[in-house]
């Protein structure tokens, strides 16, 4: 509610409660009372036809006390639209007088100019008869005629001969050293048990090189080793251990698999033959294998899969143990 509504609505209520208190009948005051009440309502909150009651009222009676006749009379001169310009009278005498001071200043410049235009043109005299002096001199001058051509010149050609260097043969006398006669006694055979890190043996397997499915930069320094660790649905594992073994079973690299599952080492490896081994909690990862001969080596992919509720890792780890022992005994 605005202020003007707020003052029409309590204007109605007002004059309704003044009629209200005035002695005159019920029958008449209360009417009244009634329709001021009314009326300020109507006119705060009700528009009709978009425009507020108000209007139509002030319109109502603008419309009563306007006249609704008109008369035409001719007029004698016709109206003027426009405003006429004032006429300017030039001041001849004005004129006059500027133009008598330009002919007084033109008549003392005249000797000065009349000076000025002889010594230019004494000026473009002396530079016309420079150049054409420098012309009637170069034309006068005579080209001296060339010596005409006596006869052919027989210019001689060498013949290009090869020359082969002589070479003499060396004589080179090598002496073959002897090798060390060793005694037979000294040389004896001996069984050697296979020597296993930890008394812990893990199958491995031929490494998964793989550069398709979604690898990370291939390394550009030999014997660098890249790679990702993924579950058999080829989602990635973050967090990982990765340990790299030699062929003695020596750790000599530990790694974590990033948040896209990614591994890398940030020195090169020594060459020779290595396994991964992986380990994750809830997961069981193949070893893989891979040799390093000094080239670059591809991405490799580390796969595994997780395990059911219940199972420990060293379960599972016990379970593939005997699972190649077997196999090896079978072969």
């Amino acid at each position: 509610m605005t202020l003007k509504q707020f003052f029409q609505l309590a204007g109605g209520i007002v004059a309704g409660f003044i009629f209200y208190s005035t002695p005159l009948l019920p029958i008449i005051k209360f009417p009244i009372a009634i329709f001021c009440g009314i009326l300020g309502a109507l006119m705060a909150f009700v528009p009709f036809e978009e425009r507020p009651l108000e209007r139509w009222i002030f319109a109502f009676f603008k419309a009563i006390y306007a006249p609704t006749e008109f008369f035409w009379k001719k007029s004698v001169s016709p109206p003027k639209l426009f405003q006429d310009e004032p006429s300017s009278t030039p001041d001849t005498q004005l004129q006059n007088n500027a133009a008598s001071e330009y002919s007084r200043s033109m008549a003392q410049k005249g000797d000065f100019l009349g000076n000025l235009e002889a010594k230019e043109r004494g000026f473009f005299a002396g530079l016309t008869g420079i150049f054409s002096g420098t012309a009637t001199q170069q034309a006068t001058q005579t080209v001296p005629a060339s010596p005409g051509i006596q006869g052919a010149m027989n210019i001689p050609h060498g013949i290009p001969t090869k020359i082969t260097p002589a070479t003499q043969s060396h004589l080179v006398v090598e002496e073959k050293p002897k090798a060390p006669e060793i005694p037979q006694n000294l040389i004896s055979t001996q069984e050697v048990a296979p020597l296993i890190a930890g008394e812990e043996m893990i199958s491995t397997r031929q490494a998964i090189f793989s550069i398709d499915a979604a690898p990370p930069n291939p390394p550009t320094i030999p014997n660098v080793i890249v790679g990702q660790v993924v579950d058999e649905h080829r989602k990635i594992i973050e967090g990982a251990i990765i340990e790299i073994r030699d062929s003695a079973g020596r750790p000599v690299r530990a790694l974590r698999s990033n948040k896209v599952g990614h591994f890398i080492t940030v020195t090169p490896l020594d060459p020779g033959r290595y396994d991964i081994i992986t380990e994750k909690e809830g997961g069981q990862f193949s070893p893989v294998s891979f040799e390093a001969n000094g080239n670059l080596i591809p991405p490799i992919l580390v796969s595994g899969k997780k395990l059911e509720p219940g199972i420990s890792n060293i379960e599972s780890s016990n379970t593939v143990i005997q699972d190649n022992l077997s196999q090896n005994h079978a072969q």
